[in-house]
């Protein structure tokens, strides 16, 4: 908690550093005429091209617009059970495991009672799209369908998916069990956060051992032919994930990365399994050949520490040569190639509190717009082990609490106690020579100068007694 000098103090910097940076880049050069590059045509009803760092739109078909997800529904399915489970678990098939999913439909031959562990299970589903393991795990991680279905959909709402409703989780035909291509790209975006998930999605092949009931190996191969590399390919391919049901059609998932700019692209309802790849790569080369990634660290920490009259040599916390207040290295800015840098518009916010993470605090973000759409931001961030005694922390149990400094103690930084030192010893000595140099001779003068006094009156007095 901070005191209430420390709290006026924080507030008073944050006003100022708002005045002093929260302002366009360069507003002259955004007008009604600039344009967004056109896309391709593409036979799938519904498409979407997604930078995955900022989540900025690139390209956009019927994205709203509700589908059947078929079996692209799986990459929620592994996101659930990565976040509720180890790798390590095993997990039984039950009865209903292999007998309550269609039996012509995607399996790799799993029996009742037999066992795999969490991290063979994703690959299975991941893979070779295994329905059977797909329940499996949803009985694993939650008990029942019902209840695993349930958590997929609190994900997704939680993500920001409007009109997504999951009912099982392996996308099996069901009326009610619906997506949308800008809905499906966030939940890849999310699940590619997570290392397992995008390690499993960007395999090739892999091979199950033999198990407790099953004696020979499994193998498994990618169905995602761009990770597969057969038939179809393209360069920079990472992720992915197929369906099919001849209610739903094709769909696909994809994720390629090239340098730092990673994209997601979605189809969903494509009328061919030909279309759904060559559709796939007319969108990554939309987006691969029309914009560019900047680092935003790498655009404005100068700006950021340097544009604040805060920054002054007087103030060891806000000096220049530090680098006590930067954006984080992790945000990106994405603009078309027709436009630069200049002509995005920024805009800069602090939070009424900041927000610890790790090693830093965050106290704001800074957002940037093109054409009245957001393509990029990062956060801005206070460096903890510049301002120590701004923020309390809660002690571990059994340690002992760090009590924070004043910062009236030590307003000049690490030099101060130094300083202080060196004058204190500076009038110390002073003290001392003034005594032996002046005031010793002084006291001495001055007490020769009784002594003779005394003999004196003392030789008035012994005359006086002689008469």
């Amino acid at each position: 908690m901070l005191k209430p000098k420390q709290r006026i103090s924080f507030i008073c910097l944050l006003i100022f550093l708002s005045s002093y940076i929260v302002k366009p880049v360069s507003a002259s050069n955004i007008t009604n005429e600039v344009v967004w590059p056109n896309g391709p045509n593409v036979y799938a009803e519904a498409a979407i091209v997604m930078e995955a760092s900022t989540g900025l739109i690139l390209y956009e078909k019927n994205i709203h617009q509700t589908y059947y997800p078929a079996s692209i529904t799986k990459i929620m399915t592994a996101l659930i059970a990565l976040e509720n489970s180890s790798l390590g678990e095993v997990v039984t098939f039950s009865r209903d495991a292999i007998f309550e999913v269609e039996l012509d439909s995607s399996r790799i031959g799993i029996d009742v009672g037999e066992q795999l562990t969490m991290q063979q299970c994703l690959y299975a589903i991941l893979l070779a799209s295994a329905n059977e393991v797909t329940y499996a795990i949803a009985e694993h991680v939650a008990g029942s369908i019902p209840a695993f279905a349930e958590m997929m959909n609190e994900k997704a709402e939680s993500l920001g998916c409007k009109n997504t409703n999951f009912t099982n989780p392996h996308g099996l035909p069901d009326s009610e069990h619906i997506t949308t291509a800008y809905d499906m790209a966030l939940i890849t975006r999310e699940a590619m956060k997570n290392e397992t998930f995008r390690k499993i999605t960007g395999t090739r092949t892999y091979q199950i051992p033999p198990t407790n009931i099953q004696p020979e190996t499994r193998y498994l191969r990618n169905h995602h032919r761009f990770i597969l590399k057969q038939d179809y390919t393209y360069d920079g391919a990472i992720g992915g994930k197929t369906g099919y049901t001849s209610k739903a059609r094709y769909t696909l998932a994809s994720v390629a990365k090239r340098g730092d700019l990673e994209l997601i692209t979605v189809v969903l309802k494509d009328d061919s399994f030909a279309h759904q790849y060559t559709d796939t790569q007319k969108l990554f080369d939309y987006g691969f050949d029309n914009f560019s990634i900047y680092s935003i660290a790498d655009l404005e920490n100068t700006n950021v520490v340097h544009e604040s009259p805060f920054f002054t040599r007087y103030n060891h916390l806000l000096n220049k040569s530090d680098d006590t207040i930067s954006t984080d290295e992790k945000g990106y800015l994405i603009l078309p190639n027709t436009a630069s840098f200049e002509d995005a518009k920024k805009e800069v916010s602090f939070y009424p509190a900041a927000k610890e993470r790790e090693n830093d605090t965050i106290i704001g973000t800074i957002s940037y717009s093109y054409h009245n759409k957001y393509v990029g931001g990062a956060d801005i961030i206070l460096k903890n082990k510049e301002f120590p005694s701004l923020f309390h922390r809660t002690p571990n149990p059994g340690i002992a609490p760090i009590v924070p400094e004043d910062p009236k103690e030590k307003p000049g930084g690490s030099m101060r106690p130094v300083i202080i030192g060196i004058i204190v010893g500076i009038f110390v000595l002073t003290i001392g020579l003034y005594f032996v140099l002046v005031e010793r001779p002084r006291l001495k003068r001055r007490s020769a100068y009784y002594k003779k006094r005394a003999n004196r009156k003392l030789y008035r007095d012994n005359d006086y007694l002689d008469l």
